[in-house]
C-alpha cells in the first residue's frame, strides 16, 4: 500500500478548505484507510472538527495528525504513506512554506474556489505558484473545485466561464453548491454524507468519485531533494 496524497489549499481564507477536506476524508474512509494532516495553525479547524467527532463516534478508517513545519510534514508523510490508502493535507489560508511543501509531496492539489470576484483576485498568484511547483513535482495534478456555487446566478456563471477561459488549470465538473448543511454538519463533527441533506451528500459522493478517478491515474511522487526544490519550499 502506498497512499495517494491530496493537498487542499488556497491563497486566502474562508474558501471551505477544511470542510472540503473533512467531507472527502469521511467519504473515502468508508472503504479505505485515510489519514488527515492539519497544516493550518493556529486555526486548526480540521482538528477542532475531528475532536468534536471523536466524542460522538467510534471512528474507523479515519485518523488525524498535524504538522507545523515542512520537515514535520515530510516526516509524517514518509512515516505513514505505507499504512494508508489516502493522505489528505489541509493547508493554511495563505501561501507559506507548508503549502509549498504540500505541493511537492502531492499527487493531486485541489483548489477550492467560490465564483466571486474577491476569490479570483488571489487565485492568479496561487496558480503561478502551482505551475512553479510542477517543475519540481512532475507527478502533480491540480484541479479547481468550484465551491459554494449559487445555482442560476448570472455573476457566478460569468466568473466560472472567465476562469475556464483564462486559467490553465481545469476544474472538476462536480461542483459544491451553497448549502447550509456543509456548515451545520461540520460544526457537529459530521460530514454531509452523515447529515440530513441528500443533495449535499450526493454532491460529495460525486466529487469523491471524481477525485478517485484522477488519483487512479496518478503516478508515484518522489520528493525532490534538489537545491531548487528546497529553495522553493523555503520561499514561503
Amino acid at each position: 500500500m502506498t497512499a495517494k496524497i491530496v493537498s487542499i489549499a488556497q491563497a486566502k481564507g474562508g474558501v471551505g478548505k477544511s470542510t472540503l477536506c473533512a467531507n472527502l476524508s469521511v467519504t473515502l474512509s468508508q472503504a479505505s484507510k485515510v489519514l488527515m494532516i492539519d497544516c493550518d495553525p493556529p486555526q486548526h479547524s480540521l482538528s477542532a472538527w475531528y475532536h468534536v467527532r471523536d466524542e460522538l463516534y467510534v471512528e474507523t478508517g479515519l485518523s488525524l495528525t498535524s504538522a507545523a513545519t515542512p520537515a514535520q510534514l515530510i516526516a509524517l508523510v514518509e512515516k505513514n504513506k505505507a499504512d494508508y490508502d489516502y493522505i489528505l493535507i489541509d493547508g493554511a489560508p495563505h501561501v507559506n512554506s507548508l503549502v509549498r511543501a504540500m505541493l511537492l509531496l502531492s499527487n493531486l492539489a485541489l483548489v477550492p474556489l467560490a465564483p466571486s470576484a474577491v476569490e479570483i483576485w488571489s487565485f492568479a498568484a496561487y496558480e503561478e505558484l502551482i505551475h512553479e511547483a510542477e517543475k519540481h513535482n512532475q507527478s502533480l495534478k491540480t484541479k479547481i473545485v468550484w465551491n459554494r456555487v449559487r445555482r442560476r446566478v448570472k455573476s457566478s456563471e460569468q466568473v466560472i466561464e472567465m476562469v475556464s477561459k483564462d486559467s490553465k488549470l481545469a476544474a472538476l465538473k462536480n461542483q459544491i453548491t451553497f448549502r447550509v448543511a456543509y456548515l451545520d454538519s461540520f460544526a457537529e463533527g459530521c460530514s454531509v454524507y452523515e447529515w440530513s441533506d441528500p443533495v449535499a451528500a450526493a454532491e460529495i459522493w460525486s466529487l469523491t468519485s471524481a477525485v478517485k478517478r484522477v488519483l487512479n491515474k496518478a503516478g508515484p511522487v518522489k520528493l525532490s531533494k534538489s537545491v531548487a526544490a528546497q529553495n522553493f519550499i523555503k520561499k514561503g
